[in-house]
């Protein structure tokens, strides 16, 4: 039996599959988000912290006092009865020389004639116990200072020793003798060290002679025969010394407004607040300190190596890449008042509307924060307010219009999540970081959170 039955065979339609383009719309919103995300300027944040800096120079400084040295007319052996250091009166016996070296073993010997009197005892005894009171462990510096008060005592006891063995030497060789005694001629410290430079003055100083490598000192005090007009001490006739300073010109410019100056002498950790004086020589620029104490610690360096702080400054330490510029309108201060609905801050601006086709003026109150002000000004948010407003004084007919802008330093804060400026005073600035101060108002605190890069961040515009 055959059939004549017919297959037919339709098309399936085709079917949409929602999971695929779900798939395909979040992919593409994926790539979408990758890509802004690596092509748009991120914002980061910078925690404030206290701070403290200061610009600190550091210079080997030469060194200017009233000083003289002293000569001898007599060839012969020195002996001498001050210790360095030491200060003396005028007419009082320095030196004394002699041709003939058996006077001058009499006067040095102390093998039999030396004796400590009881009142030289018991100071010594006294500077023993002090130290013992008041050592701490760790502490040298007293050691030290105990180490050099017993030489001084000693040292006095020998010198005393030594003018009584010059007496009895002058005593027992009246006549006859070669031995000659020396007494300075005005009061002032003995040393007996030199260098050459105390003919030199500041007026005629130049770069050349703060070179130290050619600098050498010479010891005066000896026990060899010295010729005539040999140098024999020197003395220092004046507490007043001064420092004079090689500068750049940097260091100039930033020093130039100076009166005073706080330095830190860096062997000892010693500092004083001293005038300054500024000078300019050619293409030399130099600084001169003048001091009236401390000279006897220094008073054998011709050069001192001596710190300078400029521009010091303690408060609230920030990024100077987070510093932006923000402009605000000038309105008088008596234009300010309370309204709202909270009764905040703000101004009244003048509002015309038309209605009927006539104007009609009123008055909106616009609250606004004053972020400076001055004896006469406060300075309102330029975003709120357009140019030419005319703002109305309260309770009178008094108007005002914003015509006047400045400009104020300042960094966003982001601690709420949004970009809010917060004015800033700047006391100190480097390349890198500044120095604001604290307690301004409407500024900022310690741990805010600021925008580190200001050009990043949109004001009042959410970060997060």
């Amino acid at each position: 039996m055959s059939s004549n039955t017919k297959v037919t065979k339709y098309r399936r339609r085709k079917t949409v599959n929602i999971g695929v383009i779900v798939f395909l719309i979040v992919f593409v919103y994926v790539l979408i988000s990758v890509f802004m995300f690596f092509t748009k300027e991120h914002l980061t944040i910078y925690e404030v912290k206290e701070g403290t800096t200061a610009d600190d120079f550091v210079f080997q400084g030469l060194i200017f006092r009233k000083e003289k040295v002293i000569y001898t007319d007599t060839a012969g052996y020195i002996n001498y009865y001050h210790r360095d250091g030491e200060r003396v009166s005028k007419n009082s016996t320095v030196y004394s020389v002699d041709a003939n070296k058996n006077s001058y073993d009499l006067i040095s010997s102390t093998e039999e004639s030396l004796s400590i009197s009881d009142d030289e005892t018991s100071s010594i005894k006294n500077e023993i116990r002090d130290f013992h009171k008041s050592y701490e462990n760790g502490n040298f510096t007293k050691a030290y200072q105990l180490k050099s008060e017993l030489e001084s005592s000693i040292l006095q006891v020998i010198n005393d020793n030594m003018l009584t063995n010059l007496q009895n030497v002058l005593a027992e060789n009246a006549e006859g003798s070669t031995l000659k005694v020396v007494k300075s001629s005005s009061s002032g410290i003995i040393t007996y060290t030199m260098d050459n430079y105390e003919d030199l003055s500041i007026d005629n100083t130049t770069a050349e002679n703060f070179n130290t490598e050619n600098y050498s000192k010479t010891q005066l005090r000896t026990m060899d025969l010295i010729e005539n007009k040999s140098p024999v001490y020197k003395i220092i006739t004046s507490d007043k010394w001064n420092i004079l300073l090689l500068l750049n010109e940097e260091q100039y410019n930033k020093l130039k407004d100076k009166d005073t100056v706080k330095i830190t002498f860096s062997d000892d950790g010693l500092s004083a607040n001293v005038p300054i004086t500024l000078s300019k020589k050619g293409s030399e620029y130099y600084g001169m300190l003048s001091l009236d104490k401390y000279m006897n610690y220094y008073m054998n360096q011709r050069f001192i190596s001596v710190e300078i702080s400029v521009n010091s400054a303690v408060g609230l330490k920030i990024p100077v890449s987070s510093i932006v510029d923000k402009e605000f309108y000038l309105v008088p201060l008596e234009y300010f008042t309370k309204g709202g609905n909270s009764g905040s801050n703000g101004l009244n601006r003048e509002a015309i509307t038309v209605k009927d086709g006539k104007e009609q003026i009123s008055t909106e109150f616009i609250p606004t924060d004053i972020y400076y002000s001055d004896e006469e000004y406060g300075y309102v948010d330029g975003r709120l307010f357009e140019t030419g407003d005319w703002i109305i004084k309260n309770d009178s007919e008094d108007r005002y219009q914003l015509l006047e802008k400045k400009t104020l330093e300042g960094t966003f804060n982001v601690n709420k999540g949004y970009a809010i400026f917060r004015r800033i005073e700047i006391l100190y600035s480097n390349e890198e970081y500044c120095i604001i101060k604290k307690g301004t108002d409407y500024g900022l605190s310690v741990y805010d959170n600021i925008a580190l890069d200001g050009n990043t961040a949109v004001e009042q515009a959410v970060i997060y």
